[in-house]
């Protein structure tokens, strides 16, 4: 088991034979799996991965299918593995901080990302370190000054969760019913928390607490763990507040950064 997202379980799997279609399969795929009677959000996610086919930004879906587990039947989407984990699991190794350097990479891939999304009229609406897994894309053998073998692996950064995808300006509402605020509170824009609705801007608030997270090793919003979720919800929908921007960054981070959370 990879990890859990939402009510779907994410495993590695393993092709032990190849498919029936002509289409390649790498050897190790991500399976995100749910039980049949409750794979709905699933199938729906299924549909989002296709509908952005092709940009090397957002992580690949190979497929889905239907297997029995335990006399039970389960619904997967067969997604591209991402060896190199999360950015929250790359803030968690590291210690600290990643360099700028390092963040400028993994910014520009999800802009890149964001950009065929939102062309596309949709809206990601839950962009955070945990949603952005590394790939490994190249995997090759450098030679130092000291003539010492180095093994060089480069690291995409790309959109992987899809489960809370919008249309651009869609509210949160159902036949007249409103539905709950969606999303990870701590990443959250105050106009989607103020009027429930969802625009391509809020992707980019998201995107501004996510650099700050990986430029500082913390969360963008100081709490600690009694803060209730409501609380913080409340803060950032009835302040002019931004999180707040450390010194000792660069003159263009801190710029970017200031753009990204208006």
């Amino acid at each position: 088991m990879l990890g859990k997202a939402g009510s779907a379980m994410v495993y590695l799997a393993a092709v032990v034979s190849p498919p029936r279609s002509n289409e390649l399969l790498p050897s190790l795929m991500a399976a995100k799996s749910a039980p049949v009677n409750n794979s709905q959000l699933l199938s729906i996610e299924r549909e989002l991965f296709s509908q952005f086919e092709g940009c090397p930004h957002i992580l690949r879906c190979f497929g889905d299918d239907v297997t029995i587990e335990d006399g039970e039947q389960w619904y997967n989407i067969l997604l591209e593995y991402a060896a190199g984990g999360s950015l929250a699991d790359r803030i968690q190794s590291y210690g600290r901080g990643l360099p700028e350097t390092e963040v400028r990479r993994y910014t520009n891939s999800v802009l890149l990302g964001l950009s065929y999304i939102h062309n596309k009229g949709y809206v990601q609406s839950d962009i955070k370190p945990h949603n952005i897994l590394l790939v490994y894309e190249k995997d090759d053998l450098s030679i130092d000054l000291n003539g010492k073998m180095n093994r060089v692996q480069e690291r995409t950064a790309k959109i992987a969760d899809l489960g809370l995808v919008k249309k651009a300006g869609e509210r949160l509402t159902e036949k007249g019913r409103k539905l709950g605020i969606r999303g990870t509170a701590l990443y959250m824009a105050p106009e989607a928390i103020r009027h429930v609705e969802y625009e391509p801007e809020a992707d980019i608030w998201a995107l501004g607490c996510t650099i700050l997270e990986l430029l500082t090793g913390k969360e963008p919003w100081k709490c600690d763990r009694n803060t209730e979720r409501v609380t913080i919800l409340f803060k950032i929908a009835s302040t002019l507040e931004i999180p707040e921007i450390p010194s000792g960054f660069s003159e263009e981070a801190e710029d970017f950064l200031k753009k990204c959370l208006v």
